[in-house]
């Protein structure tokens, strides 16, 4: 039988012109900062737009605020993790060049995590309604991210799509021929809203003696120590999890990468992903994705490419140990998650933004 091919990659969009360009200024956290998914695209997207000669300028918040007060013609951009300081930066900006554009880089919105979907706009926190009334546009990692927000009110021709890039920074391969157990990775800071300890509670509840499961979680144990160390503790004290689960802590994204490449699956078991940057990782290495529904997730995790997508943590745990007990369907759904692999070049998001900013409406009076 003949493999279907891999997913095409759409040709990359063209630069604008050079006399069109607007200097571009990203007010981002430490680019070496955490590892989250919004400190990698930021660092991602800087360096290709470096790659493609539109250097940003990167700045933090006081850098920012010196800039805004003088006249000039950038267009400024600040992420979501600093969303009280949209609303100041508009206004002095406005002030100072009324053309100029502040604009908000969301990765996510803290009421969307706290709901796990739209929530109402009498919801929002202040800040959430401040930012999203001033910024001069919204720029968004998922097509997900762009239909909730014009649902809580903003005008749809403020908000623009730029998806991530997923190239992987080694070669993928396929997944191991395994013998043994089964090889699962969650690659998630241990938070409470990636669902960690309702998944490690439900397979410990599920475990047969003679399951094959070994469970990776690599990420952060910082971000939310009180919860981590909870976590620590069921594996800890769980004889069933104590043999099977390893909290690996906080790695590069090479590590995390190579982690992925090793394991069997991916497991998700996140209650919401504005875009979802390891299931991204995952689609490109060609590895099948066992996740809980929840925001952008049902866009990135399907049969056809050999995901299943679940509806609660104990879907998750229940579909990870029916892989491990059956791997004749294990070995298929690799087959199609590695014949449909998705590679997307960083170049492709930093081109579309470029373009986008020659096409957004000018900033709110």
């Amino acid at each position: 039988m003949t493999s279907p091919p891999e997913e095409p990659v759409p040709p990359e969009p063209p630069l604008p012109p050079e006399a069109s360009r607007p200097p571009l200024t990203l007010v981002v956290p430490p680019l070496d900062g955490p590892p989250t998914g919004g400190t990698r695209y930021n660092r991602a997207l800087v360096d290709a737009l470096r790659g493609l000669g539109r250097a940003p300028r990167v700045l933090d918040l006081a850098q920012a605020e010196a800039l805004v007060t003088k006249p000039g013609a950038d267009s400024v951009w600040v992420d979501s993790l600093w969303l009280p300081a949209v609303t100041r930066l508009a206004r002095l900006a406005r002030r100072a060049t009324p053309a100029r554009r502040v604009g908000l880089l969301a990765h996510w919105l803290p009421s969307l995590v706290t709901y796990g979907e739209r929530p109402p706009l009498s919801a929002l926190s202040q800040d959430e309604r401040d930012a999203l009334e001033h910024a001069g546009g919204v720029c968004v990692p998922s097509e997900y991210l762009a239909r909730e927000l014009v649902g809580l009110g903003v005008d749809p021709q403020r908000v623009r799509v730029v998806e991530p890039g997923n190239e992987l920074p080694v070669a993928p391969r396929p997944a191991p021929p395994r013998r043994g157990s089964l090889l699962a990775v969650v690659v998630a800071n241990v938070t409470e809203g990636k669902g960690v300890l309702p998944l490690l509670e439900r397979l410990a509840a599920r475990l047969r003696s003679d399951d094959g499961l070994e469970l990776r979680v690599v990420g952060d144990l910082r971000a939310e120590a009180d919860y981590a160390r909870r976590c620590a503790a069921l594996v800890e004290s769980t004889p069933a999890l104590r043999s099977r689960v390893r909290l690996v802590g906080s790695c590069p994204h090479l590590a995390c990468v190579q982690a992925l490449l090793r394991a069997d699956v991916l497991v998700s078991a996140s209650r919401m992903e504005s875009y979802g940057m390891a299931l991204a990782d995952a689609r490109a290495a060609g590895r099948p994705i066992i996740a809980r529904r929840g925001g952008n997730v049902a866009q990135m995790v399907g049969p056809r490419t050999g995901g299943e997508l679940v509806d609660d943590e104990d879907a998750v745990a229940a579909a990870l140990l029916a892989l491990a007990r059956d791997r004749d369907v294990l070995y298929e759904r690799q087959a199609r998650a590695w014949v449909r692999r998705v590679t997307r070049p960083w170049s492709a998001a930093a081109r579309e933004l470029l373009g986008h900013l020659e096409h957004w409406p000018p900033p709110p009076g």
